[in-house]
């Protein structure tokens, strides 16, 4: 599971709106189970410039 081990705080957040985390500390983690195949991408809602994508294999 990732861990925000930057001194700042993060959230992620799915740019079509399917997931959010809560503003996540120096330590915190966040854990989502997909359940369908396909890419998913995400960016940093407190630093949009922060993007990254998440693909799921079937």
């Amino acid at each position: 599971m990732p861990e925000n081990d930057d001194d700042i705080p993060h959230l992620v957040v799915a740019s079509d709106a399917s997931f959010r985390s809560k503003a996540l500390d120096t330590g915190d983690t966040y854990a989502l189970t997909f359940t369908k195949a396909g890419e998913y991408a995400y960016y940093c809602g407190l630093h949009p410039h922060m993007q990254g994508k998440i693909t799921v294999a079937p």
